[in-house]
């Protein structure tokens, strides 16, 4: 008797777990259509320029979700009968080197490390960057601006053009922000430099290799109690404006160090207030076809 109701408990047993594995739906992966700007496409488009907006489907059990860090669709719970939508909508990166987007100055920066690569600008950016020794950058501002917008925007520490119609600044009035700090070889040509913080628009720093050339461009500063550009280098004007409302202590322009060399080749410099266009400190300034208001310390015109 022990080994009859033995055996059919086991029959019993054994027919509830086949029924139930009957019951079980089956794994599996859904089927998957991709559309992308309202286009259907056999693939997800290239993460640099898109985001995932919406997934639809067909099943309210399964977990369905696209993830941006792995860019692949992530999935629990499903049968394999779930049929998934995924919209993709081209997202404008501000900047772009060499075919991909960066949200920001900083990544496209270390993106290029001491390469030689160019920077395009698609809309205005926010934040600035400081660039690698030895990198080799030009960047088409493209008529847009860059604001750093409480820290120094750029920080050139190796050879860099900037051209474009476009806008260099640092617009956080209060903030000690220079709008273009130089310890390399920086040329600007077309573009405007301001700054509305209580720090000078441009310092072309004393490293004893900085050089800077000004070319057709205009530089300019909002405060009477801040100078607009520092030359503790080597720096030309060859064409363009340098303007500021500088009181008698802050000159438009300050050469400050016993080497500093300021080459007036073109252009003007002009203190809009009472003070100083030019005030040489200390270095060498070579005069030619520049214009300027007032100045100190500036050597007699052959």
């Amino acid at each position: 008797m022990k080994k009859i109701r033995l055996l059919f408990l086991m029959s019993v047993l054994g027919f509830a777990t086949l029924f139930t594995g009957c019951d079980k739906e089956e794994t599996g992966e859904p089927k998957v259509k991709y559309f992308v700007d309202g286009q259907e496409a056999e693939s997800a488009p290239d993460k640099n320029f898109y985001k995932a907006v919406s997934i639809e489907s067909n099943s309210k059990e399964a977990t369905i979700v696209w993830d941006v860090a792995t860019w692949s669709l992530e999935t629990s719970n499903t049968t394999g009968k779930e049929t998934v939508n995924i919209y993709f909508e081209y997202q404008t990166k501000p900047v772009t080197v060499d075919g991909i987007g960066f949200d920001t100055l900083q990544d496209a920066f270390n993106y290029i490390g001491a390469d030689a690569k160019s920077i395009y600008l698609t809309k205005d950016v926010i934040g600035g960057g400081n660039t690698a020794k030895g990198s080799d950058i030009r960047i088409e501002l493209g008529g847009f601006t860059i604001d750093g917008q409480g820290k120094d925007t750029i920080i050139n520490n190796g050879t860099m053009k900037i051209y474009g119609a476009g806008t260099i600044t640092n617009s956080v009035n209060g903030e000690y922000s220079k709008s273009i700090v130089n310890y390399g070889d920086l040329a600007l040509i077309g573009v405007t430099v301001t700054n509305d913080t209580d720090s000078v628009a441009i310092w072309n720093s004393e490293n004893g290799s900085s050089i800077l050339t000004v070319d057709n461009s205009d530089i300019s500063h909002s405060h009477s109690n801040v100078m607009t550009v520092v030359n503790s280098g080597t720096m030309e004007i060859k064409s363009g404006t340098i303007t500021g409302v500088g009181d008698s202590f802050h000159p438009v322009v300050y050469n400050n160090r016993g080497s500093s060399v300021l080459t007036l080749t073109g252009g003007s410099i002009t203190n809009n207030s009472d003070g100083y266009a030019i005030y040489n400190e200390s270095g060498v300034i070579n005069l030619g076809g520049t214009t300027y208001t007032e100045s100190y310390n500036m050597p007699s015109a052959e």
